[in-house]
């Protein structure tokens, strides 16, 4: 009985967050929006269905707080991993919506997992440290020679960014699997979408051009990778080991 007002309690606080999010994006939105309109950019609001309520995004946010309350059990692990959760959840959609990243959501992020660090496990501040500079470093690098060889660009520097937060919760370790699942998914995902929305006729460098949102996988592969860290795990069945 007490197993199951701790789900039912923790689907609320998940409700809750998807309400917030939701809040900050459409708002965010609506900024990208009314900017664009200055800038005399013949941008639709229908693309980015401001008005159109997420239910999607309610649903799995219930779900996720009463998994996570489950099974952590209102430990201080739970308000982190509903940071986690919640944070990558805005960016992923904020991304989608306007390939864009919202960078006060990474900043107090940033914030609130390094309060939870210095209260709870000030051992691990170092190594979350790490994370988040050689995170956002890498990513930066891996853009920055992309851009140099190619004379475009590939990588937003918000995504780099987004990896150097992810890295705060996986640490420097967890990277390499974070940046092997987001890429591998980027492609399968990525690749189909792109199929699907290809015009008649369309050539396939032009195709190739599209502009895709990469924050999205690197969400995913984040909450993927922490929770096997979580869970115990050292690999992932294969041999494969964080770097």
């Amino acid at each position: 009985m007490f197993e199951i007002t701790n789900i039912a309690a923790g689907a609320l606080i998940g409700a809750g967050l998807a309400w917030i999010i939701s809040l900050w994006v459409k708002v965010f939105v609506a900024q990208v929006l009314a900017t664009s309109q200055e800038d005399s950019t013949n941008i639709s609001s229908d693309s980015y269905s401001v008005y159109k309520p997420d239910w999607g995004v309610f649903a799995a946010m219930s779900i996720a707080g009463g998994a996570l309350a489950g099974w952590r059990q209102w430990s201080p692990e739970l308000l982190s991993d509903l940071i986690l959760v919640a944070t990558l959840v805005g960016i992923a959609l904020i991304d989608i919506k306007t390939l864009l990243i919202e960078g006060r959501l990474i900043t107090l992020a940033i914030i609130l997992r390094l309060s939870w660090l210095l209260y709870f496990a000030p051992e691990e501040i170092l190594n979350s440290l790490a994370g988040l500079l050689i995170g956002a470093g890498l990513l930066f690098f891996v853009g920055f020679l992309y851009e140099t060889f190619r004379h475009r660009q590939g990588l937003g520097e918000g995504d780099a960014a987004v990896l150097g937060l992810i890295g705060m919760w996986v640490g420097w370790q967890g990277l390499g699997a974070v940046l092997l699942i987001a890429a591998v998914t980027g492609i399968i995902i990525g690749g189909i979408s792109l199929v699907k929305k290809r015009e008649a006729n369309q050539e396939l460098k032009s195709l190739l051009q599209t502009q895709i949102p990469f924050a999205p996988f690197l969400c995913l592969a984040g909450i993927i990778v922490y929770l096997h860290q979580e869970l115990g795990f050292q690999n992932f069945g294969f041999g494969f080991d964080y770097f």
